[in-house]
Protein backbone atom coordinates (compact mmCIF):
# COMPACT_ATOMS: atom_id res chain seq x y z
CA UNK A 1 0.00 0.00 0.00
CA UNK A 2 0.98 3.48 -0.66
CA UNK A 3 0.47 6.81 0.69
CA UNK A 4 -1.80 7.76 -2.19
CA UNK A 5 -4.38 4.61 -1.54
CA UNK A 6 -4.13 4.80 2.66
CA UNK A 7 -5.21 8.98 1.86
CA UNK A 8 -8.39 7.87 -0.26
CA UNK A 9 -9.58 5.06 1.95
CA UNK A 10 -9.34 7.31 4.98
CA UNK A 11 -11.53 9.82 2.74
CA UNK A 12 -13.45 7.08 1.96
CA UNK A 13 -14.27 5.86 5.51
CA UNK A 14 -15.12 9.85 6.55
CA UNK A 15 -17.52 9.97 3.69
CA UNK A 16 -19.29 6.80 4.88
CA UNK A 17 -19.21 7.42 8.47
CA UNK A 18 -20.54 10.92 7.75
CA UNK A 19 -23.64 9.17 5.90
CA UNK A 20 -24.27 6.05 7.39
CA UNK A 21 -22.09 6.32 10.94
CA UNK A 22 -21.14 2.93 11.34
CA UNK A 23 -18.31 1.96 13.38
CA UNK A 24 -16.94 0.20 11.25
CA UNK A 25 -16.03 3.46 9.04
CA UNK A 26 -14.62 4.65 11.94
CA UNK A 27 -12.26 2.09 12.87
CA UNK A 28 -10.94 1.90 9.12
CA UNK A 29 -10.51 5.50 9.22
CA UNK A 30 -8.23 5.41 12.36
CA UNK A 31 -6.37 1.63 10.88
CA UNK A 32 -5.83 3.33 7.56
CA UNK A 33 -4.00 6.24 9.63
CA UNK A 34 -2.05 4.03 12.24
CA UNK A 35 -1.04 2.35 8.17
CA UNK A 36 0.31 5.84 7.11
CA UNK A 37 1.64 6.92 10.52
CA UNK A 38 3.81 3.90 10.04
CA UNK A 39 4.66 3.79 6.56
CA UNK A 40 5.87 7.37 6.64
CA UNK A 41 7.39 6.68 9.79
CA UNK A 42 5.62 8.91 12.17
CA UNK A 43 5.81 9.28 15.63
CA UNK A 44 2.23 9.90 16.15
CA UNK A 45 -1.00 9.89 14.56
CA UNK A 46 -1.45 13.79 14.80
CA UNK A 47 1.40 13.75 12.71
CA UNK A 48 0.34 11.21 10.37
CA UNK A 49 -3.28 13.47 10.26
CA UNK A 50 -1.48 16.42 9.73
CA UNK A 51 0.58 15.44 6.30
CA UNK A 52 -2.39 13.74 4.74
CA UNK A 53 -4.10 17.08 5.39
CA UNK A 54 -1.01 18.61 3.91
CA UNK A 55 -1.65 16.47 1.04
CA UNK A 56 -5.12 16.72 0.20
CA UNK A 57 -5.01 20.25 0.08
CA UNK A 58 -1.93 20.36 -2.11
CA UNK A 59 -4.25 17.57 -4.36
CA UNK A 60 -7.18 20.28 -4.16
CA UNK A 61 -4.94 23.32 -5.19
CA UNK A 62 -3.31 21.45 -7.94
Amino acid sequence: MDEHYLIDQMVLHVGLYKKYQYNENAMGFYQNLEDLRKLKGFDTQDEAMDYAIEKLEGAKAA
